[in-house]
C-alpha cells in the first residue's frame, strides 16, 4: 500500500509532521476492526483532514483527534460513527458508559503541552526573560491601576483618591460601529459624564504581571515533590484586590468522576483589603475565625489525595487560578484553550450556555457552581455523560 499523506489546506492547524502521525494513528486503530486495503486507507485520510479542517489550532487539533481515535475504538471501527452529520457540537451520538481508565486515557491526550502553557501565562519553572525598565520601575515603586489606568505609587496604595471605571470592558457593536460598555451602555463616542466610567471607588489597584513580581507575596511551589495516585480535579478561584495587588480570597475543589465537592475554603489574603470584588467573587466579608490562612490552605490541598505530581486539573483560564495559588503544575486542561475564540479567550459563562445549556454567573459568581461547569464543558468536549458518577 502507498505510503498516505494528510490533505494539503490552506490553512495548516498543526505541523505537516503532528498531523502525518494522527493520520497513523486514525489507520492503525481503523485495522484493528478491518482488513487492510485502499478503501480503509482514503477513509483514514478523509478522517485527518475532518479533524484539521474544524480544528482552529494546534491544541484543539490534538484535542480533536484524540476524540476521534476514542470514537473509533469505542464503535469497534464503525466507519458511520465518523460522519459529521453523527456529531452535534463535539457530542458523540452515543452516550455510553466509560471505564474510569478510558476516561484517563481521553483526558490525558487533551493535556496543554509546555509551550503553549507558557504562551498563556502558565508557570512553568521556566527562568523568565529579563525586561528593560527604568531604576524607578525595577524598584516596584510605581505602577498602573487596571482598572482606570492611573500611574500611581505602590507605597500609597492605601492612600484614598479617586479611581473611576467602567466595571465590565468594552465590547464591539458591529450595527454602530463602536465601542459599548455592557455594564452602563455608554459608548466610546460618548460625551457625557459617564464616559470616563460608571463606577467610582476610592483606591487605585494593581495586578502583578511578572512572577517575580507574584513571589514578592508568597513563593511558588512545584507540585511535582507532592507524592499522591492520580485524580482528575476541577479549580475555581475568587480573588480581590488588596494592598498587595490581586490574592486568592476562595477556593474550591471538584473531583471531576463524582462532581463532588473536596474542598471549598474562604482564605486570608497577606495585604490589607482593599476590594473583595463582591459583585463577582461573592465574597462579601472575610471573617478571621471561619476563614484559613494561605500557608494552612496550601498545607491541606497539597496532598496525596488532593493535588499532588499525578493530578490532572482543569479549569477555564486556569492559568489566573494557579498563580494566586502560586502553584507551578504540568498536567493542566484549560476549556479556554481549547475553545479559542480568535484572539480571545472565550468566557465561561458563554461556553456552559453554548455547549451544555446551562446558564451560570447570573448573579454573583460561585466558585463551585464555575468548577463543576467548567467540567460539564470538558465532559460534553469528550462525550461522557454528564451524569456518570459511577466509573468501573
Amino acid at each position: 500500500m502507498a505510503v498516505l499523506r494528510p490533505v494539503d489546506l490552506k490553512t495548516q492547524p498543526a505541523p505537516y509532521q503532528s498531523r502525518y502521525m494522527v493520520l497513523q494513528k486514525v489507520l492503525k486503530t481503523l485495522e484493528k476492526f478491518h482488513a487492510a486495503s485502499p478503501e480503509l486507507g482514503k477513509k483514514a485520510v478523509e478522517v485527518e483532514a475532518s479533524v484539521a479542517k474544524k480544528s482552529a489550532s494546534s491544541q484543539s487539533y490534538r484535542f480533536n483527534a484524540s476524540v476521534v481515535l476514542r470514537d473509533i475504538l469505542k464503535s469497534k471501527g464503525k466507519l458511520d460513527c465518523l460522519e459529521p452529520s453523527s456529531k452535534k457540537k463535539g457530542v458523540i451520538a452515543s452516550a455510553a458508559k466509560l471505564t474510569k481508565s478510558q476516561a484517563m486515557e481521553t483526558l490525558q491526550a487533551v493535556l496543554v503541552d509546555q509551550a503553549t502553557l507558557v504562551a498563556n501565562g502558565y508557570n512553568t519553572g521556566a527562568p523568565e526573560k529579563t525586561e528593560q525598565m527604568s531604576d524607578t520601575d525595577v524598584q516596584g515603586v510605581y505602577t498602573t491601576c487596571i482598572r482606570c489606568n492611573t500611574k500611581f505609587r505602590k507605597d500609597q496604595i492605601m492612600n484614598p483618591t479617586t479611581c473611576r471605571f467602567h466595571v465590565q470592558r468594552k465590547k464591539f457593536n458591529r450595527e454602530t460601529r463602536q465601542g459599548e460598555y455592557a455594564c452602563c451602555g455608554e459608548t466610546t463616542n460618548s460625551s457625557s459624564f459617564l464616559a470616563l466610567g460608571c463606577k467610582t471607588l476610592f483606591h487605585h489597584v494593581f495586578r502583578p504581571e511578572t512572577f517575580s513580581e507574584m513571589e514578592r507575596i508568597s513563593p511558588f511551589r512545584n507540585t511535582c515533590k507532592v507524592q499522591g495516585k492520580a485524580n482528575v480535579l476541577a479549580l475555581d478561584c475568587e480573588m480581590a484586590f488588596t494592598s498587595c495587588g490581586y490574592e486568592l480570597i476562595r477556593l474550591t475543589i471538584v473531583d471531576f468522576f463524582t462532581s463532588k465537592v473536596l474542598y471549598d475554603e474562604i482564605v486570608r489574603p497577606f495585604g490589607e483589603v482593599i476590594d473583595l470584588n463582591s459583585e463577582f467573587s461573592g465574597v462579601h466579608v472575610i471573617k478571621e475565625e471561619t476563614s484559613v490562612s494561605f500557608d494552612e490552605m496550601l498545607e491541606k490541598i497539597l496532598h496525596e489525595s488532593l493535588i499532588n505530581k499525578n493530578s490532572i486539573l482543569i479549569g477555564h483560564g486556569l492559568e489566573n487560578d494557579l498563580n494566586v495559588m502560586r502553584l507551578i503544575h504540568d498536567k493542566i486542561i484549560d476549556t479556554a484553550i481549547l475553545y479559542p475564540r480568535g484572539h480571545y479567550k472565550s468566557s465561561l459563562k458563554d461556553l456552559a450556555f453554548e455547549v451544555v445549556s446551562r446558564r451560570i454567573q447570573t448573579g454573583e459568581h460561585d466558585s463551585s457552581e464555575d468548577a463543576i461547569a467548567t467540567m460539564s464543558v470538558l465532559k460534553s468536549k469528550l462525550g461522557i455523560p454528564l451524569a456518570q458518577d459511577v466509573w468501573e
